[in-house]
């Protein structure tokens, strides 16, 4: 078998030789990794060998490949499972993929993270994701900055280990939280961006009460997560108090 990184890439390959058992040399220019029933037992790169030659090859882009199956490794460089290697080559690579934070996420496989070296926000995320969850409730329950959230189920994802189920933006539950120094009031950005993305440019937002319905300004403010920022005045005027739950959706 042999190709181009055209369509998939050094991290996607080796993931699907690894679920199916392969015992193999995955080749491309100026290096090599062994694989024995799926698992990494050597690599080398242009003079790096083991683990920095493994994360050089995951690191390309583009180029060829070939595999040539049943040849087996002279040497052993490599200790661990194929999944570890990827997602340290995943979190080096910092890749995003394009998410909503309406978009819903769920665990795939359980007995797969037993043997992954997580990171404390990692171990955190999954831990919710026994149902279905939005990132933006993930967000709320984890205490997690919704673009930490953002980029850590990217690399998840990436790794085979959620599944990411697209939503259509949706009303939201915020919480009125206080904003010093600004009379209009304040949403996450992400949040502001997927509504804008989906309905169209808007200025303001329609917040319901348990007695009414307010209309408002409001920017963009980073990692606001399910809050509702108002300044002191904005909150006297609305009649609102800090620690209220509201409802929030576009004014168009």
């Amino acid at each position: 078998m042999d190709g181009t990184f055209e369509l998939l890439g050094p991290i996607e390959i080796l993931q699907l030789l690894s679920q199916a058992g392969q015992t193999g040399v995955f080749k491309v220019p100026g290096g090599e990794v062994y694989l024995e029933r799926g698992q990494p037992v050597h690599a080398q790169y242009k003079g790096k060998t083991g683990r920095d030659g493994l994360l050089e090859i995951l690191a390309l882009s583009e180029g060829k490949f070939r595999y040539l199956k049943d040849e087996r490794a002279k040497q052993s460089s490599l200790q661990g499972s194929l999944d570890n290697y990827l997602l340290e080559a995943i979190r080096f690579l910092d890749a995003r993929l394009d998410l909503s934070p309406f978009d819903q996420v769920q665990l795939t496989d359980a007995n797969r993270t037993t043997h992954l070296t997580l990171s404390p926000d990692e171990f955190e995320l999954l831990r919710h994701m026994s149902k279905p969850i939005s990132l933006f409730d993930l967000a709320a329950i984890s205490g997690i900055s919704s673009d930490v959230v953002q980029l850590n189920i990217s690399r998840l994802a990436r790794l085979g280990l959620v599944q990411i189920t697209a939503r259509t933006p949706r009303t939201v539950r915020l919480v009125v939280g206080r904003l010093e120094g600004s009379s209009t009031a304040r949403l996450d950005t992400d949040l502001l961006r997927a509504w804008r993305s989906h309905y169209g440019p808007f200025s303001q937002v329609e917040v319901r009460t348990e007695e009414r319905i307010l209309q408002m300004p409001v920017e963009a403010r980073s990692n606001t997560g399910p809050q509702l920022l108002l300044s002191s005045d904005a909150l006297f005027f609305y009649n609102l108090r800090v620690g209220q739950e509201v409802l929030v959706w576009p004014s168009l």
